[in-house]
This record gives C-alpha cells, structure tokens and sequence, in this order.
C-alpha cells in the first residue's frame, strides 16, 4: 500500500528556454537583415523561416521534456514514501528510452477533439495519438534506501501499480541489485501479454511471500510453458515458529487462497527452504493396469517375500501397494459406492493372477458374485451357514500348517500364501451372531466360537503365510485398538471419515474428514514412507458385470478389457463347495437337531466344472433335489437363514446422514473459543460455518492470532463438501456456527 504524499515535498521547477529562444531570434533576425541589406531577398526568407522553425523546434522540445518530467515528478511524489529517503529527489526516478513524443500542443489539441461527444473514429485517434504525443519511458530507474522499512517486494509492487497508473502500461521487474547505501530497481516495459501476465503473478508471489516470511526472504519462481506459476522456492531467514505443524499448515493453506490452484508445500526445516508446488489433480477414473502374468512366470512361492499389490495412484502418479509380507493383514472401509468393493475385487484378482490360494465371505452376498467362478478362487460364501464355515476352515488350516511345521514336514517358505477377504464383516459378525442362538449346543459360552478363530487368526497367521483383509463400511475400534491395530498396518478409506473414525484409521481428527462428497474411488492410504496421503482407487470391474454378450451391463467401454488383462493365465487352485448336513439326520445318533458343531464339521469338497454346483456352492439356490423328504426341511432352514443375514444386514448411511456423522449439533460460538490459551488450535477437526447464506462449512485446519492486525484471528481451512482451501480473518469476538468433534 502505498503511503500518504508529503504535502510540503516539492522539485525544483523545469527552467524555460528563454536563452536559446532569444539567441535563436537573434540570429534570425542578424540573417533576415543581412538579407534585407543586400538586396538578397531569398536569404532573408530562409533566415526568416529557419529561425522560426528552429525557435518552434526548442519550444516543442521543451514543452515535451517539461510534460515528461511532469509525470515522472509526479511518479516520483507518489513513491517518495515507499523509497525511503527523507526528501524526494530526481535523481532517485529516473526514465530513460523515451519513444514516441509530438508536442504537449498536439496532445492539448487532440484531448479535446477525443471528449466524450466527439465522433468514435476521432476518439480512436486520440488515444493512438496519447501514447506518441508525450511518449513513454522504455526503462525507470529506482533508487531506494535500503534502511528503510519497507520491503522490497512491497517497493517493487507498488512501483509497478504507480508506474502503469504514470505512463498508461505495465512494466515489469528487469533488474534489483542492493549495493552499499542504496537499492537499485529497474523496471522495463511490459511489451507483451504474456509479459504483463508473467509479471503480475511473479508480483503477487514475492508480496505474499514476503507478508509471509519477511522481507528478507529469497524467492525463486518457475513457469510453466504456458507462463503459469507452478512451483515456488523460498529461502527464509530461520525462525523457530515454523517447527510448528499447525503453522507449516496454515502457510500452506493461505498460499492455496491467494493463489491459482491448490498448492502444497515440502519443508527443509534445517537448511531454511521450503518448496511449493501446484498440487496435481487426479483423475476421477483410473482403470486398472494390472496385467495377470504368463502361466510359466506365476510361482507364488517364489515371489511371496517381493509381491506387491498394485491398487491406487496418488496425486503425484506414485502407485501405491500392498506389500502382505510387510503388513499381513489389511482394512478396507467406505460405505456402498465410494470404491471398497472396487478396491478388493482389484487386490483379490492381482493377487489371484499370481497363483495365491484365495477364500473369502461375502457378507451381503451379491458384492463378490464375480469372484465364484474365478480361477485360484476357492470358495466365496454367501449363505450365513456356509460364511461360518469358511471362517473355520481358514482357522482350521492355519492349525494344521503350524502342527506341519512343529513336527518339520514342511518348511515356511514350502507355504503356499493364503488371502482371506471378508466383505463387510459387520454385517458377517451381526448374522452369525444371531444364527448361533439357534444352533448353539449345549455347554458355557454364548459367542459363536468363530469369531474368535478369527481374532486368533489375524494374531498368528502371519508365520504361515495366511492373510486377512477386511471390508467394513466405517472404521471399527475392534480391529483399530489394542494391540489388533499393529496387525492392520494396511489400511484405506473410502470416501469421507467422522471425525473419530478419522482419529482411528489415522490418528488425526482432520484427515480424510473433507474428501469430495461426489469423488467415487477417492480415498486415503499410507504411501511408501508411510505418510496418509490422498489416493484415486483403480478401476476393476466384476466380472459378473462384465458379460461379454451384454455390454450395455458394462459401466465403462473397454471393460471386458480389463477383466481379460487379469483373468489368471494359470489355475492352480481348485474351485470348492459346502455339503451340507441334512437337516433330519441323526449325525451323532441321538436324535437331536443339528447345532453349531454340525455345521463345522460340514465337507468341503471339489466342485466340480457342473454350473448348477457351483451356484450351490455360493449357497443361492435351494440345496438337493426336492423331494417329500427335504423340501420343506431344508426350504425352512434356508429361510430362516437368509432373514437372519438381511435383517442383520448393516444399515447404509445416506450422503445427507453422513455429512455431519460424528460432530456434535451447531452452536454458535465466539471465535476466540478456537483458541488454546497458548493461541494455537484448540479443536482438532472442528467444522466453522464459513458462508452463512450458501450454508458452507469449512474444515478448520489452523487458526492463530492475527500478528498483522490486532484482535483479529486468521483461519485456514478446506470446504467440507469439495475440499478446496480457504482461509478467514474474523474479528476475535465475533460469533460463528461451530460444529465439534464428539469424540474429542
């Protein structure tokens, strides 16, 4: 901003060309008389009219020179503040290449034939005419005292503003050097648009900058080739309130509201330099690049220890991945429609491509149909029965491998590695639940003993070779506290968290809270330093949405493309089925109903290539033939089971329901209650209502006393619905709509 003129600041007046005028007319008047003299009428004539012309030429010149100092005297007044010096004088502004230039005369003239009522084609030519009456400066020479207090990116944008307001056109920064007693800026005219663009955006970096880091700070700016700015490198003088996270945020966030694009920041907190960059947008659709390897390259012994699961990109195009033999176990969450299933139907068939033996729990049996079939898939249950019983066999089989390696038969890396996939699992533990009530034998304990096989298994089976991931439609403290979250350092999350399921899946109340409410596939995850950051899911389609013959099922073109790029090349494992107990025999000849254990011990055998098997096998139809001895048994049986899995059946959360999940009803509050009493962030994750009448909420991610202007608090934050950065300054004692965390 620039400051107020000194009122008394005056330059000396431009003295006028009386000398050279009247030696001019002297002259002409000595040669006129000559002429007169001798008789020699045309050297009287020439005399006569060179005196005229060159006495019109000084006066021109002068009037010019005159009106051209006018104005940089003028500039000059302006500025005088800014530069720093006591008194203004010429020689701190100095214009220099003047072009152009016909006559203060001409311009009067022209300024008056160019009013408001004249005709257009004469105010066309007096605005052409404007800039080559008086002419422009090509170069301005600044110089300043560099004790001054002001900064010199606030210096150099206001002499850019002022010297566009003088001379009617742009200039940018050419050169700045500081030497000795005195700062020296040179400013060139900006001939181009793109010139104009370029250098207003390098301003506005160098002032916010310096409002950001001081005056003192280094500032080095890159361009694209389009003459964006896209990348930023400040050098600060070291300050210990930048070991602030809370402040690292916050200047992160200020420069996204300031400038084009979402912008992010890499500190080097020991050397003092920080870099920023636009942050890079990602894709709403990735489809999955995965490609299932030739039959004679799938050894899943041999790759187990390097294996990775390709399943994400994040936003600088680094594929992010599961490696199971790092983190055995994994946890996928995301309500229906945000990319969950999406994201396991990748992990399954990857890692079925590559020969891994795969098992698995639909949990509303419709969301892994396409995996029934899959080749290295050998068992996907639907029914509530059949779920149980997989979950024993899992348990059962890592038992057994541990019993083969106690007794030295087999070897750890002899293992063929094992994943267990659970699709929403609440809905699984909630229905079998119920269903042990109605089967459970006699004796103590009232859990269905599966669930805790399943709690051993995430403990233990690690070691052979044998790994879980789990589907959930929000994060649960069962698997998330206590000593089961180490088992689950795999983790994503799908759409946006509550504020507790935020602080469970990564320990931040903040993180993942304002993921774009309509991005499908958008999520969280741990990237290879093991930093959250945010991630786009690749596209997998399933296969049982992907017929060959019915396209119009598809979702994208080119998707039966995909399902074929890795659709295994090999089948090592053989597809299995459930034989179920009949519900009337007298397994263990008394006469008594059949209970959990009947169940349990169930035959798990091949399946065999026949469809109407298979289907069985997923639990879908009715099981056997019917006949006057089981139809209605067995009608009855299935019946009641599949009410227990629907009624029992985890209840969606709609977008509306969801938004505020987690954080406690509106309240106003003063804003000063933001604040600890040490000035920082007293709640982590709380929502502000930023925009009363667009009803906007925003994400607070910092908040401090505002340094610069006394009472106020500045305000980072990203809108909760789109995420975008924004940043307030709000009086301290004003009121606003607060919304808290309810776990905080």
């Amino acid at each position: 901003m620039a400051r107020p003129l000194v009122a008394e600041a005056t330059l000396p007046k431009i003295k006028a060309p009386v000398g050279p005028v009247c030696a001019i007319a002297a002259a002409t008047t000595m040669g006129a008389g000559f002429g007169i003299v001798t008789d020699s009428f045309g050297l009287a004539v020439a005399a006569s009219s060179a005196g005229a012309a060159a006495i019109a030429g000084t006066i021109t010149r002068h009037v010019v020179r005159r009106r051209r100092q006018e104005l940089v005297d003028l500039f000059l007044l302006r500025m005088g503040g800014m530069l720093g010096w006591q008194a203004p004088e010429r020689q701190h502004v100095l214009a220099k290449r003047w072009r152009g230039g016909f006559g203060a005369m001409i311009a009067r003239g022209v300024d008056k034939l160019a009013g408001d009522r004249s005709p257009r084609p004469v105010r066309v030519v007096a605005e052409r005419w404007q800039g080559g009456v008086i002419g422009y400066p090509q170069r301005l020479v600044l110089h300043y005292n560099p004790v001054g207090d002001e900064s010199v990116p606030e210096i150099i944008a206001e002499a850019r503003r002022l010297s566009e307001r003088a001379f009617g056109a742009p200039y940018r920064l050419s050169t700045h050097k500081q030497k000795g007693r005195q700062g020296r800026i040179v400013l060139a005219r900006a001939e181009s648009d793109s010139d104009r663009s370029r250098e207003a955006q390098i301003e506005r970096v160098n002032t916010v900058v310096a409002k950001t880091f001081g005056g003192d700070a280094k500032t080095a700016v890159k361009l694209n080739d389009a003459d964006q700015v896209v990348e930023i490198t400040v050098r600060y003088e070291v300050t210990p309130r930048l070991s602030s996270s809370a402040l690292r945020a916050r200047i992160e966030s200020s420069l996204s509201s300031v400038l084009d694009g979402r912008w992010r920041a890499f500190w080097d907190l020991q050397n003092d330099v920080v870099r920023f960059e636009v942050r890079p947008s990602l894709a709403d659709v990735i489809p999955n690049p995965n490609i299932a390897p030739p039959a004679e390259d799938v050894d899943p012994l041999k790759t187990y220890d390097k294996l990775r699961v390709p399943f994400a990109m994040d936003e600088d195009g680094n594929v992010i991945t599961w490696k199971p033999k790092d983190d055995p176990h994994g946890l996928v969450t995301g309500k229906t429609g945000k990319g969950k299933t999406v994201c396991l139907l990748g992990i399954v068939q990857f890692l079925a491509a590559h020969g891994w033996e795969i098992w698995g729990i639909d949990g509303k049996r419709i969301e892994l149909l396409g995996l029934r079939e899959w080749p290295n898939v050998k068992l996907i249950a639907g029914r509530i029965d059949h779920q149980a019983r997989v979950a024993h066999e899992i348990y059962t089989l890592m038992q057994k491998r541990f019993e083969d390696y106690e007794a030295g038969k087999v070897r750890l890396e002899d293992f063929t590695p094992v994943l267990f996939v659970v699709d929403e699992f609440k809905t699984f533990k909630n229905a079998v639940t119920r269903w042990y009530r109605s089967v459970k034998p006699k004796g103590p304990g009232s859990q269905a003993p599966v669930l805790e096989e399943i709690s051993d298994f995430v403990s233990l089976a690690r070691k052979v070779r044998m790994h879980l991931i789990i589907g959930l439609q929000r994060p649960d403290a069962e698997f998330l506290t206590g000593d089961m979250r180490d088992n689950f350092n795999f983790r994503v999350s799908f759409g946006r968290l509550s504020p507790d399921g935020a602080k469970m899946m990564w320990d931040s109340f903040s993180t993942g809270v304002a993921i774009p409410v309509n991005a499908k596939g958008r999520g969280i995850a741990y990237n290879q330093h093991g930093v959250p950051v945010e991630i786009q899911s690749f596209w997998t389609p399933d296969p049982y949405q992907t017929q060959p013959d019915r396209p119009e099922t598809w979702v994208f073109p080119g998707d039966d493309e995909l399902v074929d790029n890795i659709r295994p090349n090999v089948r090592l494992h053989e597809l299995m089925a459930i034989v179920d107990p009949e519900d009337l025999a007298d397994i263990d000849e008394t006469g008594d109903a059949l209970n959990y254990n009947d169940y349990m011990a169930s035959r798990i055998v091949p399946a065999g290539r026949a469809p109407e098997l298979i289907r069985k096998a997923a639990g879908i139809f009715v099981d056997g033939p019917a006949s006057a001895e089981n139809t209605q048994p067995s009608t009855s049986r299935v019946a009641v089971l599949e009410r227990i899995q629907l009624e029992e059946e985890e209840p969606e959360i709609s977008d509306e329901e969801e938004m505020f999940a987690g954080y406690s009803p509106a309240r106003d509050a003063v804003i000063e209650e933001l604040l600890d009493d040490n000035g920082d962030l007293a709640h982590e994750g709380a929502l502000l209502l930023v925009d009363a009448d667009n009803d906007t909420w925003g994400l607070v991610d910092f908040a401090e006393l505002d340094l610069a202007d006394e009472g106020y608090i500045s305000i980072s934050y990203r809108d909760y619905e789109t995420g975008e950065p924004g940043s307030l300054d709000v009086p301290a004692d004003d009121t606003i709509s607060i919304r808290l965390p309810e776990a905080a």
